[in-house]
């Protein structure tokens, strides 16, 4: 070879090791272009798998067609056979006459089946230990010289580092993957922290602004009844939650359960919750005599708010002979709801609107001061002072509007809450 066809399969070579994008490409292109220099009839690359013990064939020039079927098959443990003693000793190891050899009679079948008599195999070694090995066969007893030598030497190197190569790159790629994915999950974690922690807060401001604002009005001492007060602060905690849930925008956007929902209907659900709790505060429902449409809307919503005006009522109605009326009503595009009581005066008037916890703490000031054996324990436990900012936030979600009336200029001095919702409302 004084042609310097070898020089140039080098330099080919190591081109196609600086910008393939797989170790495979390298291999192909490394054997088509030494196998002829070498005079070889045809050549493989054989990889080491993960448990160090077998090598199989990852790429081939001129394999004999009639076996090309089973080469996927082929395994060779390492110590047999040229290729996997080459490995096994990381070595060059050569047979110019396999059929001379009587340590290779495992293999004369095999060579005789395959057509070749003489071959050539190196390793492929990285700074890690070998990986592999590539392997020349010939069709004659053939003695190697040492430019051969060297041909194969230097392109079991370059085909290793070809392959190191690879498997660092793939390294790199799926240590970054891994961080990335890490990175993501992290930042989805923090937000999911601030948002948690943001709604502890806003729970700890509404409970403890309550806590702070709530006077005792009885004489007796803040010990007693402890159970009742515990079971009030516990429900003011739960709506508080809810009611920053209902007014954290990423809940808000992906709430669209639209249904088709009877007010007549949701109302008489809310009555029945409310009678199971109270049984003692009477509840007047007035419903048109003419068919009302639906609303479509969201179902979980108005039930919600249905219960919570309706709870609102029975508390202001929570004295003896104390009575809510319900009256459901009509107008162009919209149906209203409106929830009276005589009793107590809970809502904020024109002068205190409700715009904050403080604003509307008297809608469970008295939790704290029920006398022993409080027939309206019940109503008083269940209603908090998140009630009203709760509706408030609801309706607006709903496309509707809510209306107070503190019973000032009412003659008979009844409070009142009217909702009011439209009835061809989209509030996704």
């Amino acid at each position: 070879m004084t042609d310097g066809r070898e020089l140039l399969a080098v330099r080919e070579i190591a081109h196609a090791f600086l910008v393939a994008d797989h170790p495979s490409d390298v291999q192909q292109f490394a054997l088509s272009r030494v196998t002829p220099l070498l005079g070889a009839s045809f050549s493989m690359v054989m990889q080491l798998g993960a448990d160090g013990e077998l090598l199989r064939p990852v790429a081939q020039h001129e394999w004999p067609a009639a076996h090309r079927a089973w080469i996927g098959a082929l395994r060779v443990r390492v110590g047999d056979g040229p290729s996997g003693l080459a490995v096994a000793e990381r070595r060059l190891v050569e047979v110019e006459d396999l059929f001379a050899d009587a340590a290779l009679g495992g293999w004369h079948e095999v060579a005789h089946e395959l057509g070749f008599r003489s071959i050539i195999a190196a390793p492929l070694e990285t700074p890690d230990g070998p990986i592999g090995a590539v392997a020349f066969y010939f069709a004659d007893a053939t003695s190697i010289s040492d430019e051969q030598r060297a041909l194969v030497r230097l392109v079991a190197d370059q085909l290793a580092a070809a392959t190191d190569k690879a498997r660092r790159v793939d390294a790199f790629r799926r240590a970054n993957a891994a961080l990335a994915e890490a990175n993501a999950e992290l930042e989805a974690q923090a937000v999911a922290w601030s948002a948690a922690d943001f709604q502890r807060r806003q729970i700890e401001r509404i409970v403890v602004d309550a806590l702070l604002n709530l006077t005792v009005s009885t004489e007796e001492p803040v010990e007693a009844h402890a159970t009742q007060r515990l079971a009030s602060v516990r429900s003011l905690a739960l709506v508080a939650r809810e009611f920053t849930a209902v007014t954290d925008p990423a809940m808000v956007a992906g709430a669209s359960d639209l249904q088709d929902v009877d007010l007549r209907e949701a109302m008489q659900m809310a009555v029945a919750h409310w009678r199971r709790i109270t049984p003692l505060i009477a509840v007047r429902v007035t419903e048109p005599t003419v068919l009302l449409p639906t609303l479509r809307t969201r179902t979980g919503a108005v039930q919600r708010v249905l219960e919570l005006v309706l709870g609102i009522g029975l508390l202001g109605a929570a004295v003896e002979q104390g009575e809510v009326r319900v009256a459901i009503g009509s107008g162009p595009g919209t149906l209203s709801l409106v929830v009276e009581w005589d009793g107590r005066r809970i809502l904020p008037g024109q002068d205190q609107p409700p715009q904050g916890p403080s604003r509307i703490l008297q809608l469970c000031g008295e939790a704290f001061s029920w006398e022993t054996h409080d027939p309206y324990s019940a109503v008083r436990q269940s209603v908090t002072a998140a009630d009203l900012p709760l509706v408030q936030a609801l309706v607006s979600q709903l496309g509707g509007d809510l209306r107070l009336d503190d019973g000032r200029d009412a003659p008979a001095g009844a409070q009142s809450i009217t909702v009011v919702f439209p009835v061809l409302s989209d509030p996704s």
